[in-house]
């Protein structure tokens, strides 16, 4: 068996990433997708949540069913800017199409009860199913406990008490994280997933084109025939695929970035947030390990399939085992992540991510990591090196 040659290697890779360059969807899936991709995203994700979290006032509609003539009540609402709809044949059938987002049903002795001292009862109608009608109920509760709060000052005026009585205490909260830890915290929630799932994938296009696209091309065979040994052969093709998974996670990170400065509502955010230059370095070898890693396992995967519509079948899956792990350390803050997970595929690369964003630089962990990750490597690439030396792998029919 031939030995593995450097200068075989760097032609090899230097052929492939010319080759694939040359290809316009490579641009496309593996530097502008991801660029784009995390910006979008984030002003749906962003975009929606306010739409709902942020409900203005005078946006929501409501109906009133009052049961007597409670006008002083309905007054009130009126004050408070609150869209009142008027008419309708059928609120709860309008309420359930969601052309409103709430009825609010006023007893007949409303006014009445609340004039003579006694306790009243209001009904609030809403969808629970529609998150705008549940965000409406709090909204309306809110100022029902305010005209609430008014009518038992006044009580409590005509009988010649202090309304302060009623909170002894006066809460303060006071928020000790300053705004580059805050910053940090929300791109520690969803940057570890989305950099690691790119650095994940980011090669797959490359793996499935540069082994079972040659055989479906009929020019593997060629290659295998030339002076490079089939190792020298694997690594080219194995940095071409890590390299791509690499370009792939840097160009979501720019997209990420550029996310954050054209957004005004993050920018303030973006302003304050620092990663140190160690920080930056640990990212990116925890980038290239995790893409290490994938590169050479899409590659084998690649090289035993025999055509490209198999390789990618056998690849597609490699996408699962970087997105569950993600979303199982998405909601744990740093203190409350196992030590294991650092010595874990994936697992540990998001685990680095996140404490590295809350400005933690913890070197056991990075050590267990790495060390961890150097085996995981070294597994991956004798898996893709068996895959090429072997006849019934590389040529199944």
């Amino acid at each position: 068996m031939r030995k593995l040659k450097f200068k075989h290697v760097y032609i090899v890779l230097k052929k492939e990433l010319k080759d694939i360059f040359r290809d316009k969807k490579t641009w496309i899936v593996t530097i502008l997708l991801p660029a784009l991709f995390i910006p979008i995203m984030m002003y749906i994700v962003i975009g929606g949540a306010e739409s709902i979290s942020e409900q203005k006032i005078s946006e929501t509609k409501i109906a009133i069913i009052d049961e007597g003539n409670n006008a002083k009540f309905i007054n009130y609402l009126k004050s408070t800017g609150i869209s009142i709809v008027t008419g309708l044949q059928n609120p709860k059938e309008s309420l359930e199409k969601g052309d409103i987002r709430a009825i609010v049903v006023i007893p007949s002795d409303f006014d009445k009860n609340i004039e003579e001292g006694k306790n009243a009862d209001l009904t609030i109608q809403v969808d629970m199913s529609n998150m705008k009608s549940s965000n409406a109920e709090n909204m309306i509760r809110g100022l029902i406990k305010e005209y609430a709060n008014n009518i038992v000052k006044e009580r409590l005026i005509a009988k010649g008490i202090d309304p302060k009585i009623l909170d002894p205490i006066a809460i303060k909260t006071e928020n000790i994280a300053s705004q580059s830890k805050m910053a940090g915290s929300f791109l520690a929630f969803i940057v570890p997933m989305l950099l690691t799932l790119w650095t994940a994938t980011g090669g797959m296009g490359a793996a499935v084109d540069l082994a079972a696209g040659e055989k479906e091309r009929g020019t593997l065979e060629p290659l295998l025939t030339t002076s490079a040994s089939r190792l020298s052969i694997m690594a080219g093709k194995y940095l071409a695929v890590t390299t791509m998974a690499l370009i792939s996670a840097i160009a979501s990170l720019l997209g990420l970035f550029a996310s954050f400065s054209l957004n005004k509502d993050m920018a303030s955010l973006n302003a304050d947030f620092r990663l140190s230059t160690t920080a930056i370095v640990v990212m990116f070898v925890a980038a290239f390990f995790t893409a290490s890693i994938f590169a050479a396992l899409e590659l084998a995967l690649s090289a035993y399939a025999k055509s490209f519509k198999e390789g990618q079948t056998y690849i597609s899956p490699l996408m699962f085992i970087a997105i569950i792990p993600a979303y199982l350390v998405m909601y744990k803050m740093p203190n409350e992540i196992p030590i294991s997970y650092f010595a874990i595929p994936v697992f540990g690369t998001i685990s680095i991510f996140k404490e590295l964003l809350y400005g933690i630089i913890n070197m056991t962990h990075i050590g267990i990591f790495v060390f961890s990750s150097i085996v995981y490597v070294a597994i991956s690439i004798y898996i893709a090196a068996l895959m090429f030396k072997q006849e019934w792998a590389l040529f199944r029919v």
